[in-house]
């Protein structure tokens, strides 16, 4: 397992493709997130051409593209960089989407648009930035997104398994390619590129549980004490300390909704030393107890019910 695969687990990302628009003639969507819900939303041309306006700047998208908003925030999508008025008609649901319709022509433009959804806090999520704009044509991106509308336009057994599986394949394809052309320069994920402070980084990934600290890791990163400590701020927006807190809660709360293993067990494998504190400690960043938290989760949901049979 690499550093991606980690964050990405941590994040317990989980996706899918849920919407297929079908759009015709001048019109404008406005879209509200949900504040509630901890997500990303983004919006794949498969025929056509829109414009996107968000946090004031608008963008051309066109076949091909994808804009992802890593955290669900307001925008507009249009026929054009003009205001439109016009009604979204939500069609019947077919097997595998909800279909948008705008029209009653042949639409220019055909878009699917798909939600990521993760555990709140996350280290990955917070750290990316506002939007990205990818222009997936002759990318490695690509061949995905074929076999995407493949699935999609003929679907057999397992289609909406697959769809949904090739969502999740996509985001990490996603902040790939993003990485590659330098669109993240900064926050978590520049930092692992930084070789002074990669192992650190690492380090602190793989093994949490271990009792580190700011001697130890500045030693890792061949820097003096405080150079190390300016240096991490600087990159990751946070001190030391409170990274290695937030991955082991993270872990924490991958082992709370996976495993059926003890509070305290759990507490002594992200690297805390008494139950008490670890409570203390999840219940700051999670707002629940670990105990609460747990049975938030579909796997004590099913345990309660076999244990109950």
């Amino acid at each position: 397992m690499d550093y991606l695969d980690k964050l990405t687990q941590l994040a317990q990302v989980r996706g899918e493709i849920n919407i297929h628009c079908l759009f015709q003639g001048d019109w404008q969507v406005e879209h509200q997130p949900d504040a509630a819900e901890y997500q990303g939303l983004f919006h794949l041309i498969e025929q056509g051409e829109c414009w996107v306006t968000f946090a004031g700047k608008q963008f051309h998208l066109k076949k091909g593209d994808l804009f992802f908003l890593p955290q669900n925030r307001p925008h507009f999508l249009g026929s054009s960089q003009q205001k439109r008025e016009n009604s979204l008609q939500r069609a019947q649901s077919n097997a595998l989407f909800n279909v948008h319709q705008i029209g009653a022509g042949t639409p220019d433009l055909k878009m699917f648009c798909g939600t990521f959804y993760y555990q709140k806090p996350s280290l990955l999520i917070d750290s990316l930035p506002d939007y990205l704009h990818l222009s997936l044509q002759n990318t490695p991106v690509q061949p995905l997104v074929s076999l995407f509308l493949q699935e999609a336009e003929k679907p057999e057994q397992g289609t909406k398994s697959v769809i949904d599986a090739l969502s999740n394949v996509l985001f990490i394809y996603i902040l790939r390619h993003a990485q590659q052309i330098g669109l993240l320069n900064q926050g978590l994920l520049a930092a692992l590129q930084d070789k002074r402070l990669n192992q650190v980084l690492e380090k602190i990934l793989f093994s949490p549980q271990l009792d580190w600290n700011i001697e130890q890791l500045a030693e890792l990163a061949s820097m003096s004490r405080a150079t190390f400590m300016r240096i991490f701020q600087q990159q990751l927006g946070m001190p030391p300390g409170k990274f290695l807190t937030q991955v082991r809660l993270e872990m924490a709360a991958v082992l709370l909704k996976n495993t059926q293993k003890t509070i305290l067990a759990i507490a002594l494998e992200v690297g805390y030393q008494s139950e008490a504190h670890f409570s203390k400690a999840f219940k700051a960043i999670y707002g629940l107890s670990p105990s609460q938290f747990r049975k938030t989760s579909p796997l004590s949901k099913t345990y309660a019910i076999m244990t109950a049979l």
